[in-house]
């Protein structure tokens, strides 16, 4: 092949390949995925622990600061045009990891940064049919979508301590 045929085609092959390059971060994610995320400067973390709010929790007959220790491993939706965000929070910080009993919390937000919390969780374990799954342990981990006809199914883990199974529960 004679060498302006060739710098003909290497030069052809390299247009090719800069008109079809993509930066870094959009090829490395599949076409079905969002993102690339950015971090907020100076947002985050936007839901941590407080030792204030306090509930009465039903198993134990006393007030309880149920998200003194931690917060995390949230879940979205978007309700009535609101993020909501449910989380898993965890009480009492003078007893080690895995000695905690987990409850989960609500807070919504009109731009995922700015929450605004219920002082009391929505889903925690009871005296009812559920407790021999999630006491002493609690409600963890929610994920939350919602359905063609508006019921909002949360999955979580009953956690007694012993087993941790997957549960459901449902609002609308």
């Amino acid at each position: 092949m004679n060498s302006k045929k060739t710098l003909f085609l290497i030069g052809l092959s390299l247009l090719f390949m800069a008109c079809t390059q993509t930066s870094k971060e959009d090829s490395d994610l599949p076409s079905w995925a969002l993102g690339p995320f950015e971090r907020p400067e100076g947002a985050n973390p936007v839901i941590s622990p407080n030792a204030v709010t306090t509930f009465d929790c039903p198993m134990q007959g006393v007030s309880m600061k149920w998200e003194e220790s931690d917060t995390f491993n949230p879940a979205a939706t978007v309700k009535d045009n609101n993020i909501v965000v449910l989380y898993r929070a965890e009480d009492n910080s003078a007893v080690g990891i895995g000695k905690r009993t987990s409850r989960i919390g609500y807070a919504e937000s009109k731009d995922g940064v700015t929450m605004n919390r219920l002082s009391k969780p929505v889903l925690y374990p009871a005296d009812d049919e559920f407790k021999d799954l999630e006491w002493p342990g609690g409600c963890e981990d929610p994920r939350v979508t919602k359905t063609s006809n508006g019921l909002y199914v949360m999955l979580y883990t009953a956690w007694n301590r012993q087993t941790p199974r997957l549960a459901v529960a449902t609002s609308r």
